[in-house]
């Protein structure tokens, strides 16, 4: 008896001693992992309390801390970790853990220059120990049973100090049911977190863990852009880059070979904008949405559905060096050289695959774009609005894409188009557009640049064809313009005389019809377009102004280069049929454009005229005296003048002059003038008594009368009164 109650005093002492070191013994290990951590994990840890449930073997880990190197700052904490394991199982070559549980991990991380705080405990862990003997028996392979794994409420802060940016996730939550070592089908994991400003990340990965093939679901709400904006402002000199990114996105692939996952879904940006250093937007969208088909990065594929953009905005400045998008995403600091490397990239050598994409559609809504430059030394802006655009297919293997788009220009005239090109030959396109409606007034500056005048008024309509092959432009342009008027300015890059080119180039309706072929080559790099275009249209002008009879020419259906000058004889004083037909062209070209002032403008070399006269009178000095013609019998008359002159040495003509005084040559030269202009504005009177046409002598200082035919050149202008005013009633002669 004595003997059973001694053996269960022992007993009861044993037990005791058992549960009290099983309730000390995580006070132990708590105390010992905290003042050995450093040695253990490579870091000071800290804990509030660690409990150990013997009976489910659940320990339980409160208010964890790990620090940063210098022991002061958080690295690492957490409030609560749950680890349920099968202990016996480890027996049976086992790992089997019944619930993992994480609350309210919070992680900081900091980036500077190229190192992390984290780079010791890695240092740490990779560490290789020579102490360590490996065994050169291949180890069994464990097999696992996991089950209940949770993180819920987490945090991760990065500080990215290169930039000066600190990102932040909060309530980050995942939670997998349960993964198998021998498992045949896909295991569940779910993941959600929120972004601190609003919104969350949720996703849901099905994954084999035999095999890899996984699948994923992405949703991502209300993600803010701008918590971005430090890292693209290393490759944008800018202000502000905002935006809420939605979307939800599949991915199938396979974690062994992750590179090839194929990606598909949605994603839609809405209020997007991009600010440059001046505070301005250059570049906003109400909203971007894409339809991801297939994104195949591996094979370097990319095949979108429909891509939207609505309420789009560009601000687009340009000067004559470069422009703002330049700037901004400093494209104007790479060298030549750097632009023009080729590196070709092989993997496993073989190259990488051909870039292939392919977009169903692409289509723009009530896009705007203001346009700014100084080209001129002056600023020109303009704006576009109800920008629309849409598409055929485009993809890369396409031979020829067609592209439609249609917008008002400065909120009143508008502007249709249709863009085809080849996507594998920039420099082969064609493009078909016409404008109308539009004001010539928005061009004013380019006006007085490049044709030297401002445009007033006039509505502008713009019929276009143009074809570029091989980077070779043909383009057919007709210009119609309405109600047009213009002013002199000075100090344009070409001075002409605008407003007689526009009156000579209207028609009966007050209309200017142009046709202004354009030719070039893009790849020269001394071609500018835009010069090209306004030289092409100032040399249109600028022939009309200084050939007019080409433009009046077809008025009355005439030769041009037979109305240049009215040509007579010295000795004329009464024009021919010839001549009087020519007078009658140029009476109905009046009365066909009304306004028009036509000088006959007389000019004769005296001396030619003088040696004609004397032969002349002589001449029939001759017929006279002999009864025979001068012009026949010149042996005759040549005897008859060296008779006369008693002058053997001398040319007849000298001769005949030096027979005949000069002032009697004179005075027979002013009346021979003077009769046949007399004439010819008696003739033109008769004809049309209202005409404005008149046959003036030039002046004798002016050098065209050297060496002159009798001859009247025909000038063309307008009336002084129609030039000020159009409406004003023609002034009768």
């Amino acid at each position: 008896m004595f003997k059973s109650k001694k053996r269960l005093k022992l007993l009861s002492i044993s037990l005791a001693i058992i549960i009290i070191v099983m309730i000390v013994s995580p006070l132990i290990v708590k105390n010992y992992i905290i003042n050995n951590s450093k040695e253990l994990i490579g870091r000071q840890i800290n804990l509030g309390s660690l409990k150990y449930n013997y009976f489910s073997s659940t320990a339980r880990i409160y208010d964890f801390k790990m620090f940063e190197k210098n022991e002061k700052d958080i690295f690492v904490s957490f409030d609560t970790a749950i680890v349920n394991l099968e202990p016996l199982r480890f027996i049976f070559n086992e790992k089997n853990l019944e619930q993992f549980y994480v609350k309210g991990l919070i992680v900081n991380t900091v980036l500077k220059d190229s190192t992390f705080n984290f780079d010791d405990l890695i240092a740490f862990h990779t560490a290789v120990d020579s102490s360590e003997v490996v065994s050169e028996e291949k180890e069994e392979t464990f097999k696992y049973d996991l089950s209940n794994l949770e993180l819920k409420d987490a945090s991760f802060y990065f500080d990215n100090k290169n930039v000066n940016k600190a990102t932040e996730i909060e309530d980050f939550s995942f939670f997998i049911p349960e993964i198998l070592w021998d498992q045949t089908q896909k295991s569940n994991a779910d993941l959600k977190f929120n972004f601190k400003p609003g919104g969350y990340f949720k996703s849901t990965l099905n994954i084999n863990p035999v095999d890899g093939e996984f699948d994923a679901k992405i949703e991502i709400n209300q993600l803010y852009l701008n918590a971005f904006d430090a890292y693209v402002k290393q490759y944008a000199d800018i202000n502000e880059f905002s935006g809420v990114l939605n979307g939800q996105v599949e991915i199938i692939g396979n974690t062994n070979n992750p590179t090839k996952a194929i990606v598909f879904g949605t994603t839609e940006v809405t209020d997007f904008s991009m600010k440059d250093r001046n505070n301005k937007a250059f570049l906003k969208a109400n909203s971007v949405n894409a339809e991801l088909k297939k994104m195949d990065y591996s094979n370097s594929s990319y095949e979108f559905g429909a891509i939207e953009l609505t309420q789009p905005y560009i601000y687009f400045e340009m000067d004559s060096i470069t422009n703002n998008f330049f700037q901004i995403f400093k494209l104007d600091d790479y060298s030549e050289s750097e632009t023009e490397a080729q590196v070709e990239v092989e993997v496993d050598g073989l190259s990488e695959p051909e870039l292939f994409y392919a977009i169903d559609n692409l289509k723009v809504n009530a896009g705007l774009m203001d346009y700014s430059d100084n080209l001129t030394g002056n600023r020109f802006d303009y704006h576009l609005n109800n920008i629309s655009i849409d598409s055929d297919s485009i993809s890369s293997k396409s031979e020829w894409i067609d592209i439609y788009a249609d917008m008002l220009l400065n909120n009143r005239g508008t502007l249709k188009s249709k863009l085809g090109i080849n996507p594998n030959a920039y420099d082969n396109l064609k493009l078909d557009m016409v404008i109308e409606n539009f004001l010539l007034s928005d061009i004013n500056i380019y006006a007085n640049y490049y044709v030297g005048h401002s445009i007033l008024v006039g509505d502008f309509y713009y019929y276009s064809k143009s074809n570029i092959t091989n980077g070779e432009i043909l383009s057919e342009n007709q210009l119609l313009v309405k109600n047009v008027s213009v002013e002199n300015t000075k100090g344009g890059l070409f001075s002409l005389p605008l407003k007689f080119a526009l009156f000579l180039l209207k028609d009966k309706n007050g209309d200017v019809n142009l046709n202004v072929p354009v030719r070039g080559n893009m790849n020269d790099p001394e071609v500018n377009i835009g010069k090209l275009v306004w030289t092409t249209l100032k040399n249109k002008i600028t022939g009309a102004a200084s050939d007019p009879i080409s433009s009046l020419a077809g008025l009355v259906g005439v030769n041009p280069k037979d109305y240049k000058e009215l040509v007579f004889e010295y000795t004329d004083t009464i024009p021919t049929e010839t001549h009087y037909e020519k007078l009658d062209k140029l009476l109905e070209m009046e009365t066909e454009k009304e306004g028009l002032k036509v000088t006959l403008e007389h000019f004769v070399d005296p001396d030619l005229q003088k040696e004609a006269l004397a032969i002349s009178t002589l001449g029939q000095q001759y017929e006279t005296e002999s009864g025979k013609n001068y012009l026949e019998d010149e042996k005759g008359f040549e005897k008859y003048i060296k008779n006369l002159t008693q002058v053997d040495s001398m040319n007849i003509r000298d001769a005949a002059v030096m027979h005949i005084d000069d002032i009697t040559l004179n005075e027979l030269s002013k009346n021979y003038n003077s009769a046949l202009l007399r004439n010819i504005n008696a003739y033109l009177k008769n004809t049309k008594p209202d005409t404005n046409i008149k046959a003036v002598a030039s002046k004798t200082e002016e050098p065209d009368n050297t060496g002159s035919q009798n001859r009247f050149k025909i000038n063309f202008d307008m009336l002084t009164v129609m030039a000020d005013d159009p409406t004003a009633e023609k002034p009768k002669n």
